[in-house]
């Protein structure tokens, strides 16, 4: 794999964790542990990422926490592993929009539509709690796909 292969490969995930909430140096420090043939070191880390050793140690507790990645001690030497997660962060993501985004949204919306009293205000919020509705329906359809039979995993 060429150096711009990997720089690309890097950016990507970068976006990706972005979205999860995870920091840069989150992403930089798993996306160099997915694409190391072998387990990697803290100091191994530092070389590829040019990232300090502090962050990449903070990163890694994260990462770890998460269980998206694991260690293994020889020695004195850590050595840290990727556990691949991308699907297991996807699946997460309808679950925590509709719980932290979505609900909180609708009843806000709600509330200010309880408390106008022009109907044209109330119009326009009834359309935004129909889309917000609509979208809670979607969510809980993918949540319910999700917990329930994931067959074409194995197609």
């Amino acid at each position: 794999m060429g150096l711009k292969d990997i720089r690309r490969f890097v950016e990507m995930v970068e976006r990706l964790f972005a979205r999860w909430g995870y920091s840069h140096t989150d992403a930089k420090v798993y996306a160099y542990l997915l694409l190391s043939e072998e387990p990697l070191t803290i100091n191994d880390l530092v070389e590829l990422t040019n990232l300090s050793r502090s962050s990449i140690s903070v990163s890694l507790s994260k990462l770890t926490k998460d269980y998206m990645v694991s260690v293994r001690k020889v020695g004195k030497t850590k050595y840290f592993y990727p556990i691949p997660a991308f699907l297991e962060k996807f699946l997460k993501q309808p679950e925590e929009m509709l719980e932290r985004e979505i609900l909180p949204l609708k009843e806000l919306v709600k509330k200010l539509i309880d408390e106008s009293d022009s109907e044209d205000y109330q119009e326009k919020l009834s359309q935004i709690l129909e889309d917000l509705a609509n979208l809670e329906c979607v969510l809980r359809k993918v949540i319910e796909i999700e917990t329930g039979n994931m067959n074409c995993l194995n197609e």
